[in-house]
């Protein structure tokens, strides 16, 4: 297998059920370029019957293949010291997660505004750097919360919506994203 069809597995997991497009943009912000075509690498998973398309909106969702096969390749994807690494980042990244879980309860009640989430995604920084220095794969988030941060300014849907590249849609990925390269799930969190 290529990195490609592997970062397209990737992908379809982060977007937990998004459609083609949604899985194109990803992986192409997985590798650092938004015109990359998946189209290969996503024919190749479904003929390998590792992704399934379901729906109206064609949502595609990985198969019990696909979860196997993209859980082997990260878990292949880091020696034992690069492991120990991306493990500290994530354990970094937790605390804050709570702050950005408290600050978007806020923002739905009325408690926080969009400079409290900001402040948030400041703080995790220091995170994002060390997960991109480990993995390329990481690099895009924080322009991608730039971009967030900017539109949710003059759009509020750009705060907690899942029809576009929101603040919380891009935390939902990267949270998705550490817990799959560490072989992890949610319900195994502290």
């Amino acid at each position: 297998m290529d990195d490609l069809h592997l970062l397209t597995l990737l992908a379809v997991r982060l977007r937990s059920r998004g459609n083609v497009e949604a899985v194109r943009l990803t992986v192409g912000d997985l590798v650092g370029d938004a015109a990359i075509t998946i189209d290969v690498a996503f024919e190749s998973a479904r003929g390998l019957e590792q992704v399934r398309i379901r729906g109206e909106e064609e949502r595609i969702s990985l198969t019990e293949a696909g979860i196997a096969e993209l859980a082997a390749y990260l878990a292949a994807d880091t020696d034992v010291a690069g492991r120990a690494d991306l493990t500290t980042a994530y354990e970094a990244f937790l605390p804050t997660n709570r702050d950005f879980l408290a600050a978007c309860v806020g923002w739905q009640d009325g408690g926080a505004d969009l400079a409290d989430l900001a402040e948030v995604v400041a703080r995790l920084g220091p995170v994002l750097d060390r997960l991109s220095e480990l993995r390329s794969r990481f690099s895009s988030y924080p322009t991608r919360f730039d971009a967030a941060l900017g539109e949710a300014e003059t759009d509020p849907r750009w705060v907690d919506s899942p029809r576009f590249d929101s603040i919380h849609t891009i935390w939902f990925e990267l949270h998705e994203h550490l817990l799959a390269t560490l072989g992890r799930d949610r319900a195994g969190e502290r």
